[in-house]
Parts: C-alpha cells; structure tokens; sequence
C-alpha cells in the first residue's frame, strides 16, 4: 500500500488591530500529524499564521480588521517545496476561512491533482447547519454549504479526525474510491447543491490518542510570540493540553456538544502525565494551560491530576473556563488541590447575572447564587479568580445587560472578559438569529469570531455604538482590582499594564 505525503496547514488569520491576537499550537493538527506518522506516512506541519506574525495588513479600517500571516508567494513556495499528495487546512473558526480558501486555490496552482480537505470545529458545525437546513425549510440557512462553495475544495470532515484522516490518506493515495465513502463523518460534493455526508461520527477512545507531534511544529516561535490562551500567563513557554472531550451542558451558544458529543471522556491520569512529562522536558516548559471544556466535573480525575502536577512544580491555569456550580459540596476542597498543585488561575463560566437569561435564552444549568460563593472559594483556596460574561443575546433586554454589569462588577473577580455574543454556526442561537434575520447589517459568516456587535441589541442604534458599551465596560472591570488591592492588582498583571488590553482579552 502506498503512503501519502500530508501538509496539515493552520491558515493565515484575520484579527484586531487594537486587540490581542492568540496563537497556540494546533493540538487537533498535532495528534492527527502524529497518527499519520504511526501509519507510515509522511506529514508536514504549517502554521501560516505564525511564520507571517509580523505580515499584518489593515483589510478593513472602519472594524480596524487585519490579516497576519504569509503572503501568497510565501505559501506557494511551500507547497512547490514540499510536493503534497494531500493539503489538509484546519478551519477552527471562521476567522481561518478566507485564508483556507485561498491555500485551497493555490494547492490547485502549483498542482492541479493535489487533494484540498477541510475540517476543524467551524466546518464541522457548517455543515450540522446544512443538515439542520434540509429538514428545517423555514431556518433562512442555505440550502447548500457555503464553506465548501468552491471548486479547489475535494473533501471534508466533520467531527474528531484523527482516524478519518488516515482512511482518507491511504484512500486517495491508493485511488481506492470504495473506501472513501464508508469514513466516519466524511463530506464530498457529487454536484450542485449536492453532497455525499456520512453522518456516522466516530468518538475515540482518548486513550489511543497518541502524544501530540510537538516536533512537527515550531515551538520556539510559539514560546518568542507569547500569546496562549490565558490573558495573562507566567511563563511564555506553554504547554497547552487536554485531558477530556465533551461536555454534558447544552449551552445555546456554544458548540462544543456537538463538535466532541455531551459525554465527557477522559484520558487515564498516566496518559496525561506521560505526554506532560515528556513535554516540560524536551521544550522546558514553564507553565501548562489546560484546554478542557469541563475540567471540574469528575473530582475524582481532576483530584488525581492534581496530585501528579504537584510533583512537577509548574504553574497552570484553566483559560478555557470551567462551570460554576460543579462540585459544590466539595468545592473548596476541590479548589484548594487545584491550588496546592500549581494552579493559579480559574476561569469561571459566569456568563449572565440574571436568572432568566441564564435558564431562558442561554439554558445554561447555573443558580446566581451559586455565583458569588465559587468566586470566594476560588480567591480563598489562594487562586485568581477571572470569570466570563456575555452581553447582547437575542432577546436580552438593555436593563438585564446593566443588572449584568452590576452583577459581575460587585462579585469580586480578579478579572472579567466581557465578550459581546458571536452567533457561532451549529448552535441554537446561530439558527435564531439567522432564522428572523437579527443582524444589524453584515451577516457575513467570515466575520463572525471578532469581538464585534453583528446582531440588533435592545438600547443601541448601531454596532458601533454596542462595541464602545463594552470595551468601556471591560476597562472599568478590570481596573477594580487595581483601586480595591494594588498588591494583588500588580501581583496578577506585572507593573505594566495598558487599558486597551482589558478591552478584547479572553
């Protein structure tokens, strides 16, 4: 059997001129780079993004929207150099899709046969939005898939791709057309306005995912540009790393249930630390930040995972934020372990300071009386305490988003990210807003990741305007600290902080 040749290639971004741009290390593209390997073929790594950090150019000045990454040239030469059988481009969010179109074009340029395949979290929850579209006639969505619109485009996958992607490679490489129709969560056009979809998704055991290819990409810049996931780290040389997928709250604006399923799978604790031992000694890593959606749920993994990171010493935090109201019994008990072994930052997933907003337009499973106290366990277990807010849900009221300030402003916090709602595609939300047609003006999918006002909010005649309202809020919040405890104030950011960096952090 013949073995491909793999480009896996994280696209150039648009972001903020005025915020601050985060890049990690793609674990989806690393672990599926390391299956690749075991099963014989040759793979290549590329963050286009990250080798043009320093190419940034304006594309829209009124939005102060710009592109980081490389130019055209950069990526051909890429391409022509390296020969790939197969391009895979990672679509996380939408803010990758222009570029990925464009590598999608360019691949066809230098080498008409080469294979073009999609996936990442945005394309697979398009594509659940086409399925929801075919049987929902009145949803205003399409009624075919935008994201793959394009004739460069040969495949995509939907859902967790390590091992779609190796029956995908060993199908094209081997021109073995039979094989490619029974992979799990495979999308492939048969004509206009039609696809073949294999709805099958597999779930992996995660405990066969193997150690990410780490080698593959390059670290040492990661570590020189310095922005992972938490808004303010200790060390610039981090490990980021997920223990679990899934996630059993069925929130209306997040997409992680149906990207990773509502049952939460763990690694073995052994799994775990292999790849974190292994890792802090080959990159001397200086802090660890874990991706998981639900770290807090099962006490008893995350307990155990607690007691081996005390041994390795290093700081960690939870930038991807956790749920309030898990554990409350043993909460304090919980947040202390989490303390004692390194931890020196919980994100808590707050999200609204009105009840009904919570059960009503967000289902989100939380109490606000559960709120004020987890914040002080947290402070109290010896933990800084950065919590997120969402303001401008469909149906929200002007006043509910101001009894929403107050509330978050007088919980204690160290920290606050006030993010204006993004309609993510695949959620609920997505299909309201698109269903009675909410947006302000621009409904351009694309856009969608910035934080930018893109549908009508009650009290405001513009996005713009909603976009202050915010950024104002964000810089007051995060100031408290400074007039209430300077000390933990400068203990926190350092004796340098700059106002506009409260306005977009996350």
């Amino acid at each position: 059997m013949k073995k491909a040749k793999v480009l896996l290639i994280s696209p150039n971004l648009k972001g903020m001129n005025d915020g601050i741009n985060r890049i990690q290390p793609s674990l989806g593209l690393m672990i599926i780079a390391q299956k690749l390997l075991d099963d014989g073929h040759v793979v290549k790594i590329h963050d286009a993004a990250l080798e043009g950090w320093n190419n940034r150019k304006i594309i829209d000045p009124k939005k102060n929207i710009i592109t980081i990454g490389q130019s055209n040239d950069e990526i051909r030469k890429l391409l022509s150099d390296f020969s790939p059988d197969i391009v895979a481009i990672s679509v996380l969010f939408s803010n990758f899709l222009d570029s990925a179109h464009l590598i999608a074009r360019l691949a066809k340029e230098v080498d008409k046969n080469i294979k073009v395949v999609l996936g990442g979290n945005h394309i697979s929850n398009s594509i659940s939005d086409y399925s929801f579209a075919l049987i929902n006639k009145d949803s205003n969505l399409p009624d075919f898939i935008e994201d793959l619109d394009d004739d460069n485009i040969d495949f995509a996958l939907v859902g967790e791709g390590e091992t779609s992607m190796i029956q995908l490679s060993n199908a094209i490489v081997n021109n073995n057309d039979d094989d490619v129709s029974k992979i799990s969560g495979l999308v492939k056009k048969i004509g206009h306005k039609k696809y073949f979809i294999n709805s099958k998704r597999d779930r992996h055991e995660m405990n066969l995912i193997p150690r990410p290819a780490r080698h593959l990409v390059n670290m040492e810049a990661y570590f020189k540009v310095g922005a992972f996931h938490s808004s303010k780290s200790k060390s610039n040389r981090v490990l980021n790393v997920m223990c679990s997928r899934g996630c059993p709250e069925r929130c209306n604006f997040c997409t992680t249930p149906e990207m990773w399923g509502n049952k939460v799978r763990w690694r073995t604790i052994e799994h775990i630390m292999d790849e974190i031992r292994n890792d802090v000694r080959d990159y001397r890593i200086g802090e660890i930040q874990f991706e998981d959606d639900t770290l807090t749920l099962h006490k008893k993994n995350l307990d155990s995972l607690c007691k081996e990171l005390e041994k390795i010493g290093l700081p960690w935090c939870t930038p991807n934020g956790t749920k309030v109201n898990y554990n409350l019994k043993k909460q304090m008990e919980m947040y202390k372990n989490m303390a004692a072994s390194g931890c020196y930052q919980i994100t808590l997933g707050c999200e609204s300071g009105v009840q009904r907003v919570l059960d009503d337009i967000i289902n989100k499973r939380l109490q606000l009386n559960t709120i004020y106290p987890s914040i002080e366990n947290a402070k109290k277990a010896g933990m800084f305490c950065h919590t997120f807010w969402i303001l401008g849900y469909p149906g929200e009221t002007f006043e509910e988003m101001q009894k929403t300030v107050d509330f978050a402003m007088n919980s204690g916090a160290d920290s606050f990210s006030f993010a204006i709602l993004v309609p993510l595609p695949g959620t609920p939300i997505y299909s309201k807003v698109v269903k009675e047609k909410l947006w302000w003006e621009d409904s351009n999918i694309n856009n969608k990741i910035f934080r930018s006002s893109l549908i009508k909010i009650d009290g405001f005649n513009g996005s713009e305007e909603f976009e202050r309202f915010v950024n104002e809020i964000n810089i007051k919040a995060n100031l408290l600290l400074k007039n209430k405890d300077p000390k933990r104030f400068e203990s926190k950011y350092g004796d340098k902080v700059e106002k506009h960096n409260f306005q977009r952090q996350t």
